[in-house]
Parts: C-alpha cells; structure tokens; sequence
C-alpha cells in the first residue's frame, strides 16, 4: 500500500493501536492524538523507516516507549506527551538523527535523562 499520510486526530477512536501500522512502508505521518486509545504504542511501527512525524498525544497509551521507534531514521517530529507512559525514556531514541521535536511530557516517566539524547544535534525542541 502507498498510503504516505494517516490523520485521525480529535476524534473518539477507541482501543489499541493496530500493529500493522507498522507494515505501512511509505508512510510519512501518522497522526493520532486527541483521541481515547489504550493499550501501549506498538514496537512494531519502528518498521515503518520513511515515517516522518509520529503524533500520539492526548490519549491513554500506556507501558514503555519502544526502543525500536530509535530505528526511524527519517523521524523529525515525536509527540507522546499527555498519555499514561511509564518507564525510562529509551537511549535509543538518541538514534534518531533527523529528529527536530521531542515531546514526552505529561506521562508517568521515570529515571534519568539519557546521555544519549545530547546526540540529537537536529533537535530544537524538548519538552520532558
């Protein structure tokens, strides 16, 4: 499929986010926010290697961030903010070269910063 962009923001989406997301291979955005979605952020969308922008926030998503969203290249935008995510935040996420917006605040998360995201010389925004 060459779906390339995917928003379903604001709206009253329910449930978990489909694994198979992860298997969209040209897709640029996802936008997902502003909804009502459980469950945690599928591992599998660390596959999706042309995504862009990954917008998660304003919905219950819990469990940790998955290490693999470090394999998105391409990534410039991350927003998981205002959800129920708990753990660390992932060293991994210091891969993610191209990345220019980092939002995770507003979730329950734990630990130390990683040294890891001092790596991002793209980003200009981090909210924690």
């Amino acid at each position: 499929m060459s779906l390339a962009e995917l928003a379903l923001e604001n709206n009253q989406l329910t449930g978990e986010i489909p694994a198979s997301l992860g298997e969209l291979e040209n897709l640029t955005q996802l936008g997902l926010y502003g909804n009502s979605l459980t469950g945690p952020i599928p591992y599998q969308l660390g596959n999706s290697g042309a995504l862009e922008a990954l917008w998660l926030s304003g919905n219950q998503l819990e469990g940790p961030i998955p290490p693999e969203l470090g394999d998105l290249s391409n990534l410039q935008s991350l927003q998981l903010f205002e959800n129920q995510l708990t753990g660390g935040i992932p060293p991994e996420l210091g891969n993610l070269g191209s990345l220019e917006n980092l939002e995770l605040y507003s979730n329950q998360l734990t630990g130390a910063i990683p040294t890891q995201l001092g790596n991002l010389a793209s980003l200009q925004r981090l909210y924690l």
